[in-house]
């Protein structure tokens, strides 16, 4: 799994770094990458002048409806599953909050995290693990890779609400990694 067959075009690639504020420590890097149809669609946004809040949604809608999609996380630094967890449920109930996914797609999704992520009960994560996610269609494929190449989970879910949970995260207001996101993609415009 990679980003061979997205990211071909001008505004296909988003990337941010995640720090933690009080600390200055970077937590994780994001690669997204987008397929060509919502890259094109993001060409008009972005070339309408530089980075407005409205704009940024417009990309984040986007980037939210895309149906080929591949994002790649990386781990800078060691992290527990419980912090894993509590920061993906925070930005999945951002998810829920601005209605990209409802009460009962939030639940399943939340429920099902620490059965899915269980292997890190004991290991946790460690600095240079990797996360990868595919997102064909409705098909959203999740890899978890140790640092060492080891591939620690290859799971498959299909359904709207897989996709839109990952998108979601990523991309809905006030989640940790959006105007990173966002602004990548503006700075690498101009």
């Amino acid at each position: 799994m990679d980003s061979s067959s997205v990211g071909r075009v001008p505004y296909s690639r988003m990337h941010t770094t995640l720090e933690k504020t009080l600390l200055k420590v970077d937590v994780v890097h994001v690669d997204v990458w987008l397929g060509d149809e919502a890259a094109a669609g993001l060409e008009g946004i972005v070339a309408r002048k530089g980075y407005t809040k409205e704009l940024a949604d417009s990309v984040a809608d986007n980037a939210i409806r895309s149906e080929d999609v591949f994002i790649r996380v990386q781990f800078l630094r060691n992290v527990s599953l419980d912090q894993f967890l509590d920061g993906a449920d925070d930005n999945l109930k951002r998810a829920l909050k601005a209605g990209i996914l409802t009460e009962a797609e939030h639940e399943m999704i939340s429920a099902g995290m620490p059965v899915w992520y269980a292997f890190l009960e004991e290991r946790g994560i460690r600095d240079g693990d990797v996360m990868r996610y595919r997102i064909r269609g409705d098909t959203l494929r999740t890899q978890f890779l140790s640092v060492d190449g080891e591939v620690l989970m290859d799971q498959t879910d299909v359904g709207p609400e897989r996709r839109r949970s990952v998108l979601g995260s990523y991309f809905v207001r006030k989640s940790d990694f959006r105007d990173g996101l966002i602004k990548s993609l503006f700075a690498e415009s101009g």
